[in-house]
């Protein structure tokens, strides 16, 4: 399926020179309620999810990405107030968790998992899939990472960062395939910039956005080629 992932534009040049892309981690995601859709009305089962959602988050990690581009709340929240790039990504159907936006947080029997050493299938899905029905103009659909099979830096600060590899080849083992890259309406990213940060046997689909003129959304130009202009040197990582 293709899904768009937003960026600043700095950032966005980063993921191309590198080819990567920064795993957002369960604690550090913008709303506090991830994993907290059950309802913890009692207090002894909000500290048993607290402490299983820390234990989640030492393992794995979330790659989110947009069923659209043309909500400009997005690129305002996401992508610098519409000066960045929303990057267009295939990825596998089978990889794809969709959220389901409720007004009401959902039931859980967290003793029960504990007693059973597990949550079940369908108890886990809805910790990850499920969100407040105000988030619902994101259209999120996002990918989980196992951190011990990805990529890990450490930062200025000392911290852990891990990264999901990307491809722009149609072929190859990456999850994630790079198939376009949409400048915000008020990007100032040039083609010779975007180049710049592609291999020279790369080739990305750009487009270029503007205000629709009838409605509140963002409308997509026609696609145009970039072709990479930088040797194969190794990458130099930066966190």
């Amino acid at each position: 399926m293709i899904v768009y992932h937003f960026l600043a534009a700095e950032f966005g040049l980063r993921a191309l020179r590198d080819r990567r892309l920064k795993i957002a981690r369960l604690n550090e995601l913008n709303d506090p309620f991830e994993f907290f859709a059950a309802d913890c009305t009692d207090n002894n089962t909000q500290i048993k999810l607290e402490e299983f959602k820390n234990e989640v988050n030492e393992q794995y990690g979330i790659v989110c990405f947009s069923e659209r581009y043309d909500d400009p709340v997005l690129w305002s929240h996401y992508a610098d107030h519409h000066r960045g790039v929303a990057l267009v990504f295939e990825i596998p159907d089978d990889t794809a968790i969709r959220i389901s936006y409720q007004p009401e947080r959902f039931t859980l029997d967290v003793d029960a998992a504990i007693q059973r050493g597990s949550f079940q299938g369908f108890e886990l899905n809805q910790l990850i899939s499920t969100k407040f029905s105000s988030w619902n103009y994101e259209k999120e659909i996002r990918m989980m990472c196992r951190l011990s099979d990805h990529f890990c830096q450490i930062d200025s600060k000392g911290k852990k960062v891990y990264f999901e590899s990307l491809r722009l080849e149609p072929y190859g083992v990456d999850a994630l395939r790079l198939v376009g890259l949409i400048r915000g309406a008020r990007c100032d990213l040039s083609p010779a910039d975007i180049a710049s940060e592609l291999l020279a046997v790369d080739t990305l689909q750009v487009q270029d956005t503007r205000l629709e003129r009838s409605s509140f959304q963002i409308v997509a130009r026609e696609s145009y080629p970039v072709s990479g202009e930088r040797s194969f040197t190794a990458c130099c990582f930066r966190v």
